[in-house]
């Protein structure tokens, strides 16, 4: 195993810097995937990064310790390489688009009925402004048919 902690006195690795780092394949072999720093902590006065290998699936994401980084790689973050959300807040991944549908059926459609119906259809799918609060149970509807007391 080849260590690369000579560099890490040198330099501060924040999170968002992405570098190759030493982990083990499915066949045992050492490889050195890119990956970014999620996450950095001090753990009896050893430095640990939480990181995730770029095109990998996130559950192989994982701590490690700095002799499995290769510092000579290092790539720091870029401020413009953030993506923004729909709240204009930066985050670390775009978030799905935003379906028009309304818009897009209103421009097609323009029979009265299928319009109203289309309009229904959507209002199922909308969630309720306010969900039942736990513990509260919703009164049942009454029968249809006669109940017989015991």
């Amino acid at each position: 195993m080849t260590k690369m902690a000579d560099h890490s006195s040198s330099v501060e690795i924040v999170e968002g810097c992405r570098l190759p780092v030493l982990r083990k394949n499915q066949e045992h072999e050492d490889e050195w995937p890119l990956a970014e720093i999620l996450s950095v902590k001090e753990v009896s006065g050893r430095k640990l990064y939480y990181v995730h290998y770029i095109d990998f699936n996130k559950r192989l994401d994982e701590w490690v310790t700095t002799d499995r980084l290769d510092m000579k790689k290092l790539q720091f973050p870029k401020k413009e390489a953030k993506t923004p959300t729909k709240n204009g807040l930066s985050g670390s991944r775009p978030s799905s688009p935003e379906k028009e549908v309304v818009s897009e059926r209103r421009e097609t459609d323009t029979d009265p009925a299928l319009q109203k119906k289309q309009r229904k259809s959507l209002d199922l799918n909308l969630p309720s402004a306010t969900p039942p609060s736990r513990g509260k149970t919703l009164p049942t509807p009454p029968c249809s048919h006669v109940c017989i007391g015991t």
